[in-house]
């Protein structure tokens, strides 16, 4: 128990029949054996310090009269010797006349009041089988002698030293909302961080991911069965993380004060494991190295690896990759997708990584893509680009015809980005004249022996972009010099009555 609980006090009232006789069964199991208050032994004390109370509480057990108990429980400064004959003058007496009542924990307990003893050893003698709040009758005399006391349902255990039963520290661990595996006190989920609780008397780790973690204090569960001048003396705390730079370990310990926040409940798992990570996540970015981080996998600097664990389109990737080989940037994800580093970078970084992938002069020529899907943004970039560089090499027809332009975007597209650029170009011109129809048709299958125009071609248009499809071949496959008068021969067969 981390401190004196607090008690309140509800008065007096008759008492029922039902607790009447829950009470006067604990009075009788004390008298008949008073060594059930007593805690075993598992120190290495040259003298026991209970050895004093408990011959006074043995010489106690021999009384038989109720009001001789009352006196004993109002004289002498051993106030667990008190509150015991206070007990067991019940019991002697056959009845509980009055009950009290205090709010202890949010719950409402009935003890009787006896002798001149204070109210909180009297609850925790009265309440001898609570393993929480029997802690009251001990707690001042633990403390005094400075000794650690363990309470749990398999006994009662006192030390001179830290010395946590196993016992203890799994019956108060499962008092939390966590089901971990049955063979151990860890999650088991392999995360970039977790948060560890070391008993260090028991060696024994207690191991909650990030994932796992919740907004409960596992370390006020698992001191709120014991009493200690400082219950924390045998309790270590860190968060282990992958968020280190190349040779770092990962491990931080939790500082005294953060650890006694901690125990108090002020700082519950998940804020533990917040403001440790939330620190060195800052730590990394104002580092100046790049460090790589895909969920548990630390990569450190090591750009190569990193790039080989995404997945991703091939402008994302080779994006994210050229960016990253001219810039320090630290970027720790949560799944191994180019898409997700892209994303964290844009907002900032869009410009130089569009101006990395293409060039200044492309990146000019687009609007504001701050907002833009970082991969349909690469995309789209990366068309114009191409699209540029092919254009110059290809001859400019002056005052084209409407199935001229139609078909030296759609040759240009193909010669871009193939089937997929065509389908694009198409969809966006939409055209609505049957020659129009046609002339899309006709370049959609032959980037695309299986594909099909955007709307049903009537039986006329099926035929004729099947005539005219060996001629857009032509043209798609055109060198720069050749590309004008397989452009015609196109035109031509296409009965557009159209040249260049």
């Amino acid at each position: 128990m981390a401190g004196k609980k607090r008690v309140r006090f509800r008065g007096t009232k008759h008492t029922s029949k039902r607790l009447e006789s829950d009470i006067l069964e604990r009075s009788r199991s004390l008298a008949e054996n008073p060594g059930l208050l007593r805690p075993m032994c598992a120190g290495n004390c040259r003298k026991c310090a209970f050895d004093k109370t408990f011959k006074t509480i043995d010489a106690i057990s021999r009384i038989r009269s109720a009001d001789a108990l009352v006196k004993e429980a109002s004289k002498g400064g051993d106030d667990i010797a008190k509150a015991y004959a206070g007990t067991v003058s019940l019991q002697a007496a056959g009845s509980v006349p009055m009950l009290a009542t205090a709010k202890l924990g949010g719950e409402t307990v009935s003890f009787a009041i006896r002798g001149q003893v204070g109210n909180d050893k009297l609850i925790g003698c009265q309440h001898y089988d609570d393993p929480k709040i029997r802690l009251l009758l001990y707690n001042q005399f633990v403390k005094k002698n400075k000794l650690h006391l363990y309470s749990f349902e398999g006994g009662l255990v006192c030390s001179d030293a830290p010395n946590m039963p196993e016992d203890y520290l799994y019956e108060t661990f499962w008092e939390t909302p966590y089901e971990f595996r049955d063979d151990g006190l860890d999650c088991g989920h392999d995360s970039p961080a977790a948060l560890v609780i070391r008993v260090k008397s028991l060696d024994q780790r207690i191991r909650i991911c990030s994932d796992c973690a919740r907004e409960v204090s596992s370390l006020q569960f698992i001191i709120s069965q014991m009493c200690a001048v400082d219950p924390l003396d045998d309790i270590e705390v860190w968060v282990e993380h992958k968020y280190h730079e190349s040779g770092g370990d990962g491990r931080d310990m939790l500082p005294k004060d953060s650890l006694q926040k901690y125990a108090r409940g002020e700082l519950n798992d998940r804020s533990v494991l917040s403001l440790v990570t939330r620190d060195r996540l800052v730590d990394l970015k104002k580092s100046g190295r790049a460090t790589y981080i895909v969920g548990s996998s630390n990569y450190g600097s090591d750009l190569k690896s990193f790039m080989a664990s995404l997945s991703g389109t091939e402008h994302e990737k080779a994006a994210l990759e050229l960016f990253l080989s001219d810039n320090n940037e630290s970027l720790v994800l949560k799944s191994p997708r180019a898409s997700e580093a892209l994303c964290m970078l844009w907002s900032q970084s869009w410009k130089d990584i569009i101006s990395r992938y293409t060039s200044d002069e492309n990146l000019a020529s687009l609007g504001d893509m701050s907002r833009t899907n970082p991969a349909q943004a690469l995309a789209e970039a990366r068309y114009r680009f191409i699209m540029s560089d092919v254009v110059s090499s290809l001859p400019v027809f002056k005052r084209p015809g409407p199935v001229t332009r139609l078909a030296d975007v759609l040759a240009k597209a193909a010669k871009v980005g193939g089937a997929e650029m065509v389908r694009r170009e198409v969809s966006s011109i939409n055209p609505r004249d049957s020659a129009g129809r046609i002339m899309s048709a006709a370049f959609i299958r032959a980037t695309d022996p299986e594909g099909h125009p955007p709307w049903k071609p009537s039986k006329d248009e099926d035929e004729y972009s099947a005539f005219i499809m060996p001629f857009v071949e032509k043209v798609i496959e055109a060198e720069p010099g050749r590309y004008a008068d397989a452009m015609n021969t196109l035109l031509t067969a296409s009965g557009s009555g159209e040249s260049v």
